[in-house]
């Protein structure tokens, strides 16, 4: 369906997809940026630079989590632009908040990786992944309401999936700001379960 075949109201998914897809790539990028070692001089030794390493793991493992939680989400976006031909105006920003939300995460991952022993690092963090799974999830809402955008009838698995996705991806990221207050850094734990939910229906 071309632009002019566009249903009222609604707006082309290409460009608002292109832009989607490179803010996605620079943000993975800058996550990596984070992960620098000190500079350990031209006397360092083998143990020096082990001691260095270990230091480094829990910016690793905060990277390691912000990348495939990003990535699944991309990849949940993706098979969602399978389904329809065009946005509505209210997908479409929905899709520019959760964008501005995901372009915040290497700050946030930054900064829970540098204190995340703190409270308030721990729920900035996982408060920044609520914001992005929340939107995600009231767009798949209005993409479920609006059938006119719909490249063609939803199958009962997909509607499942769909559904399944926008219910435990919020639910995952608001465990994780309560237990911020709690349990920082560990409270990242809550999130983990985001990387094994399906982005697509295995029917």
């Amino acid at each position: 369906m071309n632009e002019a075949q566009h249903p009222a109201g609604a707006i082309g998914k290409q460009r608002i997809e292109a832009l989607s897809d490179g803010l996605y790539a620079i943000a993975l990028t800058l996550l990596v940026l984070e992960l620098k070692l000190p500079s350990l001089g031209h006397a360092a030794t083998n143990a020096d630079l082990l001691n260095a390493l270990r230091e480094l793991m829990p910016k690793v493992l905060t990277w390691f989590l912000s990348f495939w939680v990003m990535a699944v989400l991309w990849l949940s976006q993706v098979r969602v632009y399978h389904l329809v031909h065009s946005l509505s105006r209210t997908m479409v920003r929905l899709e520019l908040t959760q964008l501005a939300c995901v372009s915040l995460l290497p700050f946030s991952t930054a900064l829970i990786g540098e204190h995340g022993n703190l409270p308030l690092a721990a729920v900035i963090y996982a408060a920044n992944m609520l914001a992005v799974t929340l939107t995600g999830a009231l767009r798949t809402r209005e993409l479920l309401h609006q059938p006119h955008v719909h490249i063609g009838p939803l199958q009962e698995s997909v509607i499942r999936t769909l559904k399944m996705r926008s219910y435990v991806l919020p639910a995952c990221a608001a465990a994780a700001v309560a237990l911020g207050f709690f349990f920082p850094g560990w409270n990242m734990l809550a999130m983990l379960p985001m990387v094994f939910i399906p982005t697509r229906s295995r029917g």
